[in-house]
């Protein structure tokens, strides 16, 4: 069966000028949405079956097949699909000082958030234990790491805690922001990260080292 799968559609290939077909993007579409509103109704992504999704897509498990072999390989597309996106929004949105990189990346968080709120903020208020949101801070730590390592020649053990420091935090806030009623504006949201992250409180609070 693996043989017959059709490819899902690359991250960002609609971006790059690829042409994608349309019954592809529209099954892909389906399958991305019925999993998001099966994770938003609280099931754990662990057990979520192939037959459960396809049932809530409103598609057959063949049209599932011919682009996934399994829900593992849906939470790596989907994550590739994020880390992707975060690296273009990286490098549409230079900085010029290497204080400012904090904001850069929360930047990139907002642009995808803003995408789709109702999909995205689902997965970034999964919890860390999952295999979904695991393969998101993956493709996002790497991507991350990868982009600002050739750009800013930030390397190694001090460049590696800062990302995965700011990932782990970033994504705990995020999960109780989406869970918020009134929920803040995204603007508002990140630069308030941006500014605690490379200013501690006394940054926030306009107070001068």
């Amino acid at each position: 069966m693996a043989s017959k799968r059709r490819t899902p559609p690359a991250p960002g290939a609609q971006t790059e000028g690829k042409k994608i077909d349309k019954r592809t993007r529209d099954s892909v579409k389906k399958i991305k949405n019925a999993y998001a509103k099966l994770l938003g109704e609280g099931k754990n992504p662990a057990t979520i079956s192939v037959t459960e999704l396809a049932e809530c897509a409103n598609i057959d498990r063949k049209t599932f097949y011919n682009y996934y072999s399994g829900i593992h390989e849906l939470d790596r597309s989907i994550a590739d699909e994020i880390g992707a996106a975060f690296r273009r929004s990286i490098e549409a949105n230079p900085v010029t000082a290497a204080d400012a990189v904090p904001y850069m990346f929360f930047r990139a968080l907002a642009d995808i958030l803003n995408r789709d709120m109702d999909f995205y903020g689902l997965l970034f208020k999964l919890r860390e234990s999952s295999a979904l949101s695991r393969a998101i801070v993956d493709s996002v730590r790497n991507e991350t790491l990868r982009v600002i390592g050739e750009r800013y020649g930030f390397t190694g053990l001090k460049l590696e805690l800062a990302v995965d420091y700011t990932i782990s935090g970033c994504l705990e806030v995020c999960r109780r922001w989406y869970s918020s009623d009134p929920r803040p504006g995204t603007d508002e949201f990140i630069e308030i990260l941006s500014l605690l992250c490379y200013g501690g409180l006394s940054r926030l609070s306009g107070e001068r080292s």
